[in-house]
């Protein structure tokens, strides 16, 4: 089984500087980003693009960003972003405006929001509810899979604030997973290349299938480029609602998990107050350890999925196999928030 040899096959320990894998956002850009914020207020953040939010100073910046995102080792991080010089609101705003350079805002659940805070708000992480909401461990997984209603090219990471401990990020190269199974269990493989269904953790319509309406390769291609997906607790939930899992299929997804905890396989992340982290939800895995927060202060991020109508890696029939339309989200929310 051949290996695939691209910028997206890395592992954790090719990065031996900290934060080496950083782009700065130097003070002229985020005086940019401020002044760009302030032309539209009282806009809906995901009504805008770089036509109404213009950045001459920090269009290169960004433009290298997205050749991290799209032929090279698919993730980047901008440090600097001006979190301290705008309200809340402007944040969004700001956030939105700087990534519509790279994709679209879509709906991230069934109460229609296009950015979802990511704080602890006192859900458990189960098959009842999405695991940004709690301060648990999530297992390395990618994003989506519930019923998003566009391909997911890109997660977004905004940091507000951080933990008191704990709550560090982690990212793992899903080719460089492809490449050590394929080289030492290729029996394995076709288990996941057939795929498993997944959970939806409650969010989708009432009198809907609460898992995927069909199995969801785990390692799969178009155009000759790897697409991964990937989120174990949801192929564990599902089999607990009458979906096949096999004995092989546990052997599989054991081997992941195995494979992605080895030492210098993954990249750890202390995510700084004004980062920005933005990794290809197709050849990208993350993680998050558990946290606690201060009394006076909650880890806050603000997270988007984006779309790019141009991004090399389409998607092909992923949208589809997880819901019908009639079961995705849309702008008209189908559950309370």
């Amino acid at each position: 089984m051949d290996s695939i040899d691209d910028n997206t096959a890395w592992r954790g320990s090719d990065f031996e500087t900290p934060r080496s894998w950083v782009r700065a956002l130097t003070p002229a850009m985020a005086d940019e980003i401020v002044a760009a914020t302030a032309a539209v207020a009282g806009r809906e953040f995901w009504t805008l693009t770089p036509n109404c939010f213009p950045l001459p100073c920090t269009k290169p910046l960004l433009a290298e960003a997205r050749s991290d995102l799209e032929s090279g080792r698919g993730f980047t991080v901008l440090s600097g972003f001006p979190v301290d010089r705008l309200t809340l609101e402007d944040v969004r705003r700001a956030y939105a405006g700087l990534c519509s350079y790279w994709g679209h805002p879509i709906v991230q659940n069934g109460v229609g929001e296009r950015m979802v805070d990511v704080t602890d708000i006192g859900r458990e992480y189960s098959h009842r509810s999405r695991g940004y909401s709690g301060t648990a461990l999530l297992p390395f997984h990618t994003d989506g899979t519930k019923g998003e209603p566009e391909m997911l090219h890109y997660t977004g990471l905004l940091c507000l604030e951080t933990a008191q401990s704990g709550g560090l990020s982690a990212i793992a190269s899903a080719t460089s997973l492809y490449n050590e199974i394929a080289a030492t269990h290729p029996d394995l493989m076709p288990a996941l290349r057939r795929g498993y269904h997944h959970h939806r953790q409650g969010d989708h319509p009432p009198g809907h299938t609460p898992i995927s309406a069909e199995r969801i390769p785990v390692f799969s291609f178009s155009q000759n480029l790897l697409h991964c997906r990937f989120n174990r607790n949801n192929m564990e939930w599902a089999a607990k609602e009458g979906a096949d899992l096999s004995d092989t299929d546990r052997e599989a997804l054991a081997l992941v998990d195995a494979i992605v905890a080895c030492p210098g396989f993954a990249l750890s992340m202390d995510l700084r107050k004004g980062d920005l982290q933005v990794i290809n939800n197709c050849v990208i895995l993350h993680s998050r350890t558990d946290y606690e927060d201060a009394t006076d202060r909650k880890r806050h991020l603000l997270r988007l999925w984006l779309n790019n109508p141009e991004a090399r890696r389409d998607g092909h029939r992923l949208v589809e196999m997880f819901a019908p339309p009639d079961s995705r989200f849309s702008d008209t929310p189908w559950r309370a928030a």
